[in-house]
């Protein structure tokens, strides 16, 4: 059992923070939020009949979970390899588990906050319960998304590479839930996708429905323990862990 150090653990998230709100990769959450907001504005002027907040929150924090999440995870991870300080933090004191850690909190920390922003910019309204449902689901959406985008770090050996490979997982992940009003084959499918439950508990709360249900909670646990599985596994199988 790793020991975690909390002085090399702040340290790790401090580079990591600040790397992560550099000029290339900092666009992509605010484009999360310039893409609630737009929806918002250009549904909200067209008289469709129907409200239009809970359509470009959900839009807007599945384009968060997946390029923020995913995407410049992926870049952050490939951006330590490439720069060769990545063979050189795994052979110092810092252990393989204080890196993931601190790799993966700031990044989900940006992801939970984006998502409350978005909130806010869509119009939706919740109360205590429904703000409790929303950051439970989505927060759990934002760390496995995390963890599958430390993943495709993992085999990225530059920023370039990884956004290559990680495109066509994010065109799954978001399309498939963004579609799936449109049929029933697809909506099937988008419900055994943690963005697919996602999407759906958004939905729901824009509907007033019950947020999530046993088959959204299964689908949400069972991705998080695999993703975090097989991170697990491509870690120390590509050399990552110190000894």
């Amino acid at each position: 059992m790793k020991t975690i150090h909390l002085r090399k653990l702040t340290a790790i998230m401090e580079v990591k923070g600040r790397t992560l709100f550099s000029k290339n990769l900092i666009i992509m959450p605010a484009f999360s939020l310039a893409f609630t907001y737009l929806i918002k504005m250009i549904y909200g002027n067209m008289d469709i009949g129907v409200d239009t907040s809970g359509y470009a929150l959900s839009m807007g924090v599945l384009m968060n979970i997946c390029m923020t999440g995913i995407y410049c995870v992926a870049a952050l991870l490939a951006e330590e390899k490439e720069k060769h300080t990545l063979r050189t933090l795994m052979t110092s004191s810092v252990n393989g588990l204080e890196f993931s850690i601190g790799s993966l909190l700031p990044s989900l920390a940006l992801l939970i906050i984006v998502n409350v922003l978005c909130v806010f910019l869509s119009g939706m309204t919740f109360d205590a319960s429904e703000w409790m449902a929303f950051l439970a689901v989505s927060t759990a959406a934002s760390m496995i998304s995390c963890i599958i985008g430390m993943i495709f770090g993992i085999f990225a050996p530059n920023q370039m590479t990884a956004g290559t490979i990680t495109t066509p997982v994010l065109i799954v992940l978001m399309l498939i839930p963004m579609l799936s009003g449109l049929n029933e084959t697809i909506e099937r499918i988008s419900g055994f996708l943690f963005t697919g439950t996602l999407n759906a508990a958004i939905t729901n709360l824009d509907l007033g429905a019950s947020v999530i249900d046993t088959k959204g909670i299964l689908v949400l646990v069972l991705e998080a323990l695999l993703s975090i599985l097989l991170f697990l596994i491509l870690y120390r199988k590509n050399g990552f862990e110190s000894n």
